[in-house]
């Protein structure tokens, strides 16, 4: 069999999924929904190759379904996927070019790229959960910005402020009781937790992440926050280095401001002001804390072992 011929790309929507077949002008267009999804992975061979964007929570049904068939899937992050447009010339966006182009992409760069695998189930509640969290902290910053001068909605918002408050304590709360459901996830937890900087909330996002995706090395890891530099050097030009910014946008939130909260920590302030004193920004500098922080994460998840500044600075 063709590999070419047994890659579909998927653009996927809340309500329909537009699949294109990889050197194919023909597209397939079915409701997003179990029923149409799986009448339409009957007609696919074992072991075609269905790719898709990762979107949320819209995509999940059909990775899993896909999965449970005998597909190979792939997820692929919206960011490199954005690159590769650019780089290989596409000038709009369709339904029918993205689902195109996922297919093209997956097929030139699938030696690069990892299966997706249906995360642990508390893995993948503990996930969610934060999620959900971020979402109201994000909501109530944008409402009670929007609200702040009208005088008049005062005690309503105010009001507000409380209830939103108590629900993002309720999911706090949630997400504790989650973690200690598992005992692998809830000793990793407290392990974690004894970092300085990393608080419970930083650590249940580092748990979610290294629980879900088996890393093989601490670069892969690093790389999957987000916080990896991007050289762009040409000849003798050193250019800036920007960040990557794969990957999932609430672990590399919660790692910097587990990288704040180190600055100002009696064991990481002489390292945050000699960052400082060699010219680096302070975002920049609260990255680079950031990102050994992840380090020393990883290292405490390969090992088993508590935090010990001794050795976990020094191999970090």
């Amino acid at each position: 069999m063709d590999h070419k011929q047994s890659v579909y790309g998927v653009d996927v929507s809340a309500a329909q999924l537009v699949i294109g077949r990889y050197d194919s002008e023909a597209l397939v267009e079915i409701g997003n929904a179990p029923e149409p999804i799986a009448a339409w992975l009957t007609s696919l061979r074992r072991g075609s190759i269905v790719a898709m964007e990762a979107t949320g929570r819209y995509h999940q049904l059909l990775a899993h379904l896909a999965q449970a068939a005998g597909m190979l899937v792939y997820v692929l992050n919206p960011q490199g996927l954005k690159h590769y447009a650019r780089a290989v010339g596409v000038r709009g966006k369709t339904d029918r070019i993205d689902a195109q182009l996922i297919a093209r992409y997956v097929v030139h760069e699938r030696n690069k790229l990892h299966p997706w695998a249906p995360a642990a189930p508390e893995t993948e509640a503990l996930s969610q959960l934060l999620t959900r969290r971020q979402k109201l902290v994000n909501a109530r910053q944008t409402l009670m910005q929007s609200l702040s001068g009208v005088s008049a909605l005062k005690s309503e918002r105010e009001a507000l402020r409380a209830t939103l408050k108590r629900m993002i304590t309720n999911l706090e709360l949630l997400i504790v009781r989650e973690i200690a459901r598992a005992p692998e996830l809830a000793q990793l937890h407290r392990r974690l937790v004894s970092v300085v900087g990393i608080g419970p909330l930083v650590a249940a996002g580092l748990v979610a992440a290294l629980a879900r995706v088996r890393f093989s090395r601490v670069d892969s890891f690093i790389a999957y926050t987000g916080l990896d530099p991007r050289p762009d050097d040409s000849g003798n030009r050193r250019g800036r280095r920007r960040l990557t910014k794969h990957g999932p946008p609430l672990l590399r939130s919660l790692l910097y401001t587990a990288g704040m909260a180190a600055a100002h920590s009696k064991l990481f302030r002489a390292r945050y002001a000699e960052l400082l004193a060699r010219g680096l920004q302070t975002t920049e500098a609260i990255v680079i804390l950031a990102r050994k922080l992840a380090r020393i994460a990883f290292a405490l998840y390969r090992s088993g072992e508590s935090f010990d500044p001794r050795k976990h600075l020094r191999t970090a």
